[in-house]
C-alpha cells in the first residue's frame, strides 16, 4: 500500500532530518513523502534538497501562517490521479516507530474506518523523559463539538474520506478565523459526515516536546494542565473554535443547538455543558476542567 505523507516544516533544520529518517524507515509500505514549508528563514529547505532529493518541497511565498493552514492548503492540493491509497500528516521534529504507518493501515482495514489517530508517547528533550498521552478514550456523542481525535501527526485516512475533505476545504474560507487546529476541523469534519473514526489505544510516535514547539493537551490533572486550559477558555479558545464550526452544522441538529447555547450568554452556556456534561469530551477530568474554567468566565 502507498501512503501520500503530508510534511509540513517552518525553521525546522534542527530535527527534520530525524523526521524524514523515521518516515523513510517504515515497515511494509510504500510512502511517498511531498514537504510544504512555511517561508523557513532557516536552512530546513536546502537540508531536505541536499539529503532527500526524491522529495518534493513546495514553498508557501508568503506563508500560511500557521501549521494548521499549512496542512490543509496540501490536502487542497492533493492530486488524486496519483498512485497512493492513504493520506497521513507529519509533523518536522517528531520520531516515528517504524511500525506506525502499518499498524495505522491494518486497523484502518480491520475496523472499516476512515480515519486513524492514536496515542503519543511524549518525549521531553529537556530531561530525556517519555510518558504515555492517552487519546483513546471511548468516543462521545458530541465530543467532535469540542475536542479533536489526537494530534494530527498521528493520523492517517482513506482516499475516500480525503477526497470529500478536499471539496469541503476549497469551499472554506478560514480568513477571519481567530485561529484552529486542523486535528480538530478534519476529525469535526469526519464525524459530522458520518465517517467512522478509530483512535488507537498504542503509541507509534515519540512526540518531541522542545523550546521551539507549542504543546499543549496535557493529559493528567496537572498545575500546568489547569494553567493551560484557564488561558484556553479566558481568551476565547473555544468560543473562536465554535464561531467557525457553527455554520457547516444543520441548523436543526441537536449540534447546533449545543453551539448556539453554547455563543449565548453565560447562563446559557454552562447551561448547555452541564446537559451534555461528559458527552462533550471523551476525558473526563479534561471535562472537568473545562466546565470549572467555564463557570468562572464571566
Amino acid at each position: 500500500m502507498k501512503i501520500k505523507i503530508l510534511l509540513a516544516t517552518y525553521n525546522g533544520e534542527k530535527y527534520i532530518k530525524q523526521q524524514i529518517n523515521s518516515i523513510l524507515a517504515q515497515k511494509d509500505v510504500l510512502v511517498d513523502t511531498v514537504v510544504s514549508d512555511d517561508g523557513s528563514k532557516d536552512n530546513t529547505v536546502n537540508i531536505i534538497k541536499e539529503f532527500y532529493p526524491h522529495i518534493s518541497v513546495n514553498q508557501n511565498f508568503p506563508g500560511t501562517g500557521s501549521a494548521a493552514k499549512n496542512f490543509l492548503k496540501m490536502v487542497i492540493n492533493l492530486d488524486f490521479n496519483e498512485d497512493f491509497e492513504y493520506i497521513a500528516f507529519s509533523d518536522q521534529d517528531d520520531i516515528w516507530l517504524p511500525e506506525k504507518m502499518s499498524s495505522a493501515l491494518k486497523l484502518l482495514k480491520k475496523n472499516d474506518a476512515d480515519l486513524y489517530c492514536s496515542n503519543l508517547t511524549k518525549w521531553d528533550t529537556s530531561n530525556g523523559s517519555f510518558s504515555e498521552l492517552k487519546k483513546d478514550f471511548p468516543q462521545k456523542e458530541f465530543d467532535y463539538l469540542f475536542e479533536g481525535g489526537s494530534a494530527g501527526c498521528t493520523y492517517v485516512f482513506t482516499k475516500k474520506i480525503a477526497k470529500e475533505l478536499q471539496s469541503f476545504l476549497v469551499k472554506l474560507d478560514a480568513s477571519n478565523w481567530k485561529g484552529f487546529s486542523h486535528d480538530w476541523l478534519v476529525y469535526f469534519f469526519a464525524r459530522t459526515r458520518n465517517f467512522k473514526v478509530f483512535i488507537d489505544g498504542n503509541s507509534f510516535i515519540h512526540y518531541r516536546l522542545h523550546q521551539e514547539n507549542v504543546h499543549g493537551h496535557l493529559n493528567k490533572l496537572s498545575w500546568n494542565t489547569i494553567k493551560e486550559k484557564s488561558s484556553e477558555v479566558l481568551k476565547g479558545y473555544y468560543q473562536n473554535h465554535v464561531m467557525n464550526y457553527i455554520q457547516y452544522l444543520d441548523k436543526n441538529s441537536v449540534e447546533y443547538k449545543i453551539y448556539k447555547s453554547f455563543l449565548g450568554n453565560y447562563f446559557q452556556r454552562n447551561f448547555i455543558i452541564w446537559k451534555y456534561n461528559t458527552q462533550l469530551m471523551r476525558d473526563n477530568k479534561k471535562f472537568m476542567i473545562f466546565a470549572v474554567l467555564n463557570l468562572l468566565k464571566f
